[in-house]
This record gives structure tokens, sequence and C-alpha cells, in this order.
């Protein structure tokens, strides 16, 4: 009988894959406790990855300082930029208000690390973002992270307007003609003083701001900004109040995760002290000064009410504004008179523009069918176009953002949440569905909101036949070399006309 030996086949060996992981921690601020509190957490994420067989340390990224925008992280941009790289795996943080205090800002990185393949770990909250039923959970978490972020900056505000109130809030920004003592007092430097009292007797000589500039700038004088003098930074000096020895407390505000340095228009409360600096100017001359500007600025009853008023710009980003020359009305650049990157397109008459104008609407109504009556079509014809991937993926988010309001919605009628957190949550989940309705009008699906605007336009063309009746049409102008106009009319039509 033949002799059957079996020889087993090999096993392949197990291949260790090992998970490339990244910590991020940050602190509020760079003082030096808040940098030992960075420092604890960078400890703390050694001790949780040594001696992981299956998870590998790639590094420790750490931002210091305030910050409720991304923007103002540069390790976060970093560890963004390395996880594109296909450089890390998984990231772990302490928390969410580490993490980010921004709720946008979040689900967007969040989103794009999905996309990537990264993970996130939330250490104190038991938070994975591998796990697709976290995602309602994380928005409901990251908004009162967000909550914390507004309360922590409302109480900053507060103490600062406390001070205000009190006197004692302290100058950070020395204004020109003063400097500070070894007591951080402000106190005159009688050498820039001196600047200051020729500017304010100048102009109450009758030298206006832009001639004081030059005259400056002529004695080679250093300006405050290490710059050119312009006549911005005379106005700015000539409206100082500090220089009568008073100070204005909050004259701007900001809103917060809003726009910074707003006029206050009595929005929010200011604080005016009397007699708390030296004073360089007299009140007298200072009062002069102001009744001086009153007087040469233009008041509404005297501002020509232009078709074009507020619309016109020129190539050089700048605005065009009406003035009177030589008994002439004419369109000048707000830039012309500027001292730093000046602009030299020329001046035109303003009759000369209502006349472009005038022909531009003659010639829209000979040839309206022509012209925007094929327009129409071909924008009909792009919104009936078949819907491409890229589009059928942003319906899908969309339809997504509107299951997580539902839901929302459910948790705060059943007392899960409170009114304040669904509303923080809804203003994310509204911005997040106004960036998605820009994507969809780059494809053409806008709603039919350009259809509307020149179907609106063609009807005004040919309906009227007074030009000055269809500036409501007009977006905005630009012109070019003081010579060509391009009008921009509703429904994103470009005209071109010699003025």
């Amino acid at each position: 009988m033949p002799t059957v030996t079996v020889i087993e086949a090999e096993k392949p060996m197990e291949q260790k894959t090992s998970v490339r992981v990244a910590a991020y921690c940050r602190v509020s601020t760079a003082k030096n406790n808040q940098q030992h509190s960075c420092e604890t957490q960078q400890h703390y994420f050694h001790r949780l990855l040594e001696g992981s067989p299956h998870e590998q340390l790639v590094r420790i990224y750490a931002d210091y300082g305030s910050g409720t925008s991304t923007d103002q992280r540069p390790d976060f941009r970093q560890m963004m930029e390395d996880c594109r790289s296909h450089k890390i795996d998984r990231i772990i943080t302490k928390s969410l208000s580490r993490f980010a205090r921004n709720t946008h800002d979040c689900l967007v990185a969040l989103r794009e690390l999905k996309q990537l393949g990264v993970t996130v770990l939330f250490d104190k909250e038991g938070i994975d973002t591998a796990k697709v039923s976290d995602e309602i959970l994380l928005t409901i978490l990251e908004g009162l992270a967000q909550e914390e972020s507004a309360s922590i900056s409302g109480n900053i505000r507060w103490s600062l307007q406390r001070k205000m109130a009190d006197g004692t809030l302290g100058i950070a920004r020395v204004p020109y003609g003063y400097q500070k003592d070894e007591h951080k007092q402000l106190q005159i430097d009688e050498k820039k003083a001196a600047i200051v009292r020729r500017i304010y007797a100048l102009y109450l000589s009758g030298t206006g701001a832009h001639a004081i500039a030059l005259l400056l700038n002529r004695d080679g004088i250093p300006s405050p900004t290490g710059i050119r003098w312009n006549n911005i930074t005379i106005l700015k000096m000539l409206r100082q109040e500090k220089y009568i020895g008073d100070i204005h407390w909050q004259k701007t505000y900001s809103v917060f995760m809003g726009p910074k340095g707003r006029i206050n228009h009595g929005e929010q409360d200011s604080f005016y002290i009397r007699n708390c600096l030296p004073p360089i100017i007299s009140r007298e001359d200072f009062a002069a000064v102001q009744r001086l500007r009153q007087k040469n600025t233009r008041t509404s009853d005297h501002v020509h009410q232009s078709l074009f008023r507020g619309k016109t710009k020129c190539t050089c980003g700048r605005s065009y504004y009406y003035a009177h020359k030589s008994g002439h009305s004419v369109w000048v650049c707000s830039g012309r008179h500027l001292q730093q990157r000046p602009c030299y397109n020329p001046t035109f008459s303003d009759a000369a523009y209502h006349a472009a104008w005038r022909r531009l609407c003659h010639k829209l109504r000979i040839f309206s069918d022509e012209i925007l009556l094929s327009c129409l079509t071909q924008w009909r014809c792009l919104n009936d176009h078949a819907v491409t991937e890229e589009v059928r993926l942003l319906q899908q988010q969309q339809e997504e953002l509107y299951q997580r309001r539902y839901v929302l919605y459910e948790l705060c009628i059943r007392g899960c949440i409170s009114e304040e957190q669904l509303f923080c949550n809804e203003q994310s989940i509204d911005r997040s569905l106004r960036a998605l309705q820009v994507q969809q009008q780059r494809y053409g699906l806008s709603d039919n909101n350009t259809v509307h605007q020149l179907e609106h336009l063609y009807q005004q063309i040919t309906a009227e036949t007074d030009p000055s009746v269809l500036a409501d049409t007009i977006l905005r102008q630009t012109v070019t070399d003081g010579h060509t106009a391009f009008f921009e009319l509703s429904g994103g039509l470009i005209c071109k006309e010699v003025i």
C-alpha cells in the first residue's frame, strides 16, 4: 500500500497593522499656567498611547491662545494638512471645547476628516466619529461648547465695560503725541505734540487735510503709521478727543462670532471720561475744528441724488464719488488724492455718464428679443439640464441637514435639550444649508433666481421708456480709464458702453 504523508500548508504570518494616531490639545491663553496645562495634556496622551500594540503616536499638535475660529490656530491647520497628505489615521483630543468652539468650523473639519478616512475620539465625552450615530450628539455637544465660548466672551466684555465705567481701563495703543512713563501712565511727548498743534493750527487757518499731509511729507516728518501722511490720518487726528484730555470708550463694538469694529450708533453703551489725560489742544480750538469740519462736510440736503450713486466702481477697486469742479458735475475716483497707491484714472462728466446709460437702454429695447430673450432661453435650458453626480451629493447633504434639524426639534420637545441649545444648533444648520445653496448655484441650480431676474429685466426694458425708471435694474458699474462703463444689470447681464 502506498504511504501518504500530509504536508500541512504554511499559515501566513499575521500582518500587524499600526494605526497612526495624532493628538490635539489647546489652551485658551499663552500664559505660563496655561502652558503647563497644555504640557499636562501632552503627557496624558503619551501615557494613553504608550505600549499600545496597534496604535502609533505620530505627533502631538498644540495651539496656545484663544480663538473661536480654526484660522487662528496654526497647529490645527497643520494637522488638517497632514491628514490630507494621509499621514494620520486617527485623532485623539481631550474634549470638544479643545477641538473647536465654533460649531460650523468643527462640523466642516469633521466631515472632511470622515471623507479622508480619519476618525476622531473625544476622550472626555466618549464620542467616536467612527460611529455614525454620534453625529447628532456631536452637534448638540458642540453647540454647548460654543455657548461656553460665548459666555466667556460675554464675561470678558462685561469686565471691560465695568473698567470703562470706573475709568480704570488702561490704554493699549498710545495716541500720537503721547508716551508712557515708568508707571505706564500717558505723558505728553513734546516733539510729537508740536506736530499735533501744527496740524490743528493749519486746519483752523483754512488748510485742508490733503494739503496738510503734503506739507508734513515735504518736511520729512514721520507719520504715526510709519508710512507717508495722508488725509485720512489727518482727519482721524482732528477728531481725536484724547488731545483735549478726554477718552471716549466703545466708539466701536464687536459681536460674538460676527464682524468686529462696528461703529456704535447707540446699539451699545459708550463711556466718556473727562480730564483723565494731560491735554495737548485747548477745548476751544478743538470745538472750532469740529465746527469747521462739520461745515466742510456735505449735508444730505446738498448730496446729488444720482442714479449711479453708490454703484460706480473704478478698476483700482475703489469707488467713484460725485463732485463739482469748475462749475461742472464730474465723477472722481476716491483713490485719486491718496498718498499711497493713488489712482490716476481720469474723471468723467456726469452728463456723459447719463447719456451712455440712455444709449444702452435704447439698444436693449431695440434688440430685446435678440439679447434678453436669447439669454432667457439659454438659462432655462441650463436649469433643465440633467442633475450631475456632484449635485446629487449636494442634495443628499441637504436632506441630511433637514433630517438633523427634525431630530433636534424632537429632542427639544422631549426636554432633552433646551430652546437655547436648539437655537444655537439651528443656526449652524442654517449656515450649512446656505453654503450648500451657494454650491448648487455654481451648478446652475439657483432655484431659477437668475431666470426670474432676467424675466423682470425683459419686462421692464420692453415696457418702460424713461431710463431713470430702469435705474433699479442696475446692480453696479465699473468704469475703466474714464471712458468705458460696464453696466452689470439684474440677472447677471453685463453691457459695455462708451462714456
